[in-house]
């Protein structure tokens, strides 16, 4: 009965602590989920709007088009609702890639002692001596021109970071009493290691794959803007960007704004969230 009540009492506190009391946390979420919200239903309602010349190419922002059209009549609301989709969908799928990487990486390398701490601190090292969007276009560059070979190029840009974090948490979890306790019990270091050490250092993982996420938003918008990740005509906020650079010279401006109004909401969305919970799970 007591364990139970531990259980509900610690349940109680995390979900006490999760509590949403900011508002501006509260705004992230709202904003992130209306971009998702409406990433998934613009374009099943009213297509993607990749059909070249269905408007007049290069109208201003008005109430038929809210973001105008581009230089090949495509009306860039559409587009950049159809990018939302693909992007935090990419994003997402990096964060989770990443978090579960680098934590299982980190805790094991904590745990098996010295000789394999060694080898994965090496291995980081190196991949850590890259600037992350470098090393996503050097793998992207090399794999070929598709936007989940960028996501593998992102997930193994960011790894490394998740690694040493997850690895420094687990070295101070490891030196707990009840550690000691599952050890003595007869447990296996894989048992220590992903039963023990990898739940009660999970949390700062988790915390910093949101912000994971917001900096995969980034660079899958750049990888495209250099044109090695989403390929056209499937729409993506960098490639809008880097399609509209040119009209920023003759006063169009929207085509590029847009996209990159976008960026910024969605990365600054996931930011403040794990800001926030950085705070809460502290």
């Amino acid at each position: 009965m007591a364990a139970v009540n531990t259980t509900t009492m610690l349940r109680g506190n995390v979900a006490a602590r999760l509590r949403i009391g900011n508002p501006v946390a509260v705004f992230a979420f709202g904003l992130l989920g209306v971009i998702l919200a409406l990433g998934i239903v613009v374009p099943w309602v009213a297509g993607s709007g990749d059909v070249a010349q269905q408007n007049p190419s290069l109208l201003g922002p008005s109430l038929d088009h809210p973001f105008g059209t581009d230089r090949y009549g495509r009306d860039v609301f559409l587009r950049c609702m159809a990018a939302a989709r693909i992007d935090i969908a990419l994003a997402l799928s990096v964060a989770v890639a990443v978090l579960l990487i680098g934590s299982v990486i980190g805790v094991l390398s904590a745990t098996f002692g010295r000789a394999v701490d060694a080898v994965v601190m090496r291995a980081t090292d190196i991949l850590l001596a890259f600037p992350g969007v470098v090393l996503a276009l050097i793998i992207t560059a090399s794999l070929g021109k598709n936007p989940w070979y960028a996501a593998i190029a992102v997930v193994l840009a960011f790894v490394p970071l998740l690694v040493r974090l997850s690895r420094s948490k687990a070295l101070e979890v490891r030196a707990a009493d009840y550690i000691a306790a599952a050890r003595l019990s007869g447990a296996s270091t894989w048992q220590v290691a992903l039963q023990h050490v990898l739940p009660n250092s999970f949390k700062y993982p988790f915390v910093q794959s949101t912000l994971v996420a917001s900096w995969a938003i980034l660079d899958f918008a750049a990888l495209s803007f250099l044109g090695v990740g989403v390929q056209p005509p499937d729409a993506e906020w960098g490639a809008m960007i880097a399609e509209g650079v040119g009209d920023n010279l003759l006063g169009n401006w929207w085509p590029s704004f847009f996209p990159g109004l976008m960026i910024l909401l969605t990365a600054g969305s996931f930011q403040v969230i794990g800001d926030w919970l950085d705070r809460r799970l502290r």
